[in-house]
């Protein structure tokens, strides 16, 4: 397949009308030639105006809109656009996220060394909202990628789609996102597992490389994702990639010690703290019960069956 443009950018969209202008808006605004890349959003089966937004964009070069009769989720969405494109880099950004003006030319940096074939750039919240409860915890600087400090090595359970690039050659040499991952979670952790498999040492973080996130949730919210995550998608994950159980935290959810630590009662009193003080290790605890508690919850399923 020739290589058409050196960027495809794939926007998977849901129900974004507050926001999807914006992002395509900085997106078509970059400090880089509108002829090296092209702009790929699909439309996931929105129910709102969604879709009417991305077709005002429709008189922009290297354009094109994929518009799917129903929800699929991100899996489908994303292969869409990674099939729809033909470039030497693709790089992924969620509907949501608001991303600088100059972050081709700083995904170019990263990606010119041979050695590296996929960069995921820091996310942080926007400017003109003020942090909540899990905000705070979200944007941390000791969480995610980010506390690994800038330009370092990551590994795959570390590398997210939201706001990343990845060489074609890298997708390419595995299969694409798994379609039959649709609920929250794990559906990028899976392809970059599979991808570090067969490019070790290969993912990148640079802090350079920003997006603004505009999604704002509560704790409460975000941990019920958590717990949807750790029931059906997590043993998904531990069945599949036993090389990288502990990454995973296997060691923790089939273990004596995470039933001793991550347990009702002790959830029951960090809950009651957190609402007390708030510290960023109670929201952690509560994030991780959360997931483990809808593994456990999956178990008892497989079991009675």
């Amino acid at each position: 397949m020739s290589l058409k443009t050196k960027f495809d950018i794939i926007v998977p969209c849901y129900n974004v009308e507050h926001i999807i202008e914006k992002t395509l808006a900085r997106i078509f605004s970059q400090e880089y030639s509108k002829d090296s890349f092209s702009v790929i959003a699909i439309d996931d089966g929105s129910t709102d105006n969604t879709l009417r937004c991305l077709n005002s964009f429709s008189s922009e070069q290297n354009f094109t809109i994929i518009s799917l009769e129903s929800n699929k989720g991100l899996s489908t969405a994303r292969n869409c656009g990674i099939r729809s494109g033909n470039s030497e880099i693709i790089c992924f950004i969620d509907s949501d996220m608001v991303i600088q003006q100059d972050w081709l030319l700083n995904v170019e940096k990263i990606l010119m060394k041979e050695e590296i074939v996929g960069v995921i750039g820091k996310v942080v919240l926007p400017k003109e909202e003020t942090p909540n409860m899990l905000d705070h915890y979200f944007y941390s600087k000791n969480r995610g990628a980010r506390q690994f400090g800038e330009e370092s090595i990551i590994g795959p359970t570390w590398f997210l789609f939201n706001n990343s690039a990845v060489k074609r050659r890298a997708i390419e040499a595995t299969e694409l996102f798994d379609e039959k991952i649709k609920y929250y979670g794990g559906e990028d952790t899976d392809l970059a597992i599979r991808i570090w498999d067969s490019f070790p040492r290969s993912f990148y973080y640079s802090s350079k490389i920003v997006a603004e996130h505009y999604h704002k949730r509560t704790l409460e919210q975000f941990c019920a994702q958590m717990e949807i995550y750790g029931k059906y998608n997590l043993p998904i994950l531990l069945e599949r990639h036993p090389k990288h159980h502990n990454e995973l935290g296997g060691n923790w959810v089939k273990s004596f010690k995470g039933y001793l630590i991550f347990n009702t009662l002790f959830a029951s009193i960090i809950k009651f703290l957190n609402k007390i003080f708030s510290f960023g290790i109670f929201i952690r605890y509560l994030v991780i019960y959360s997931t483990m508690r809808g593994y456990r919850k999956a178990q008892l399923v497989k079991k009675r069956f």
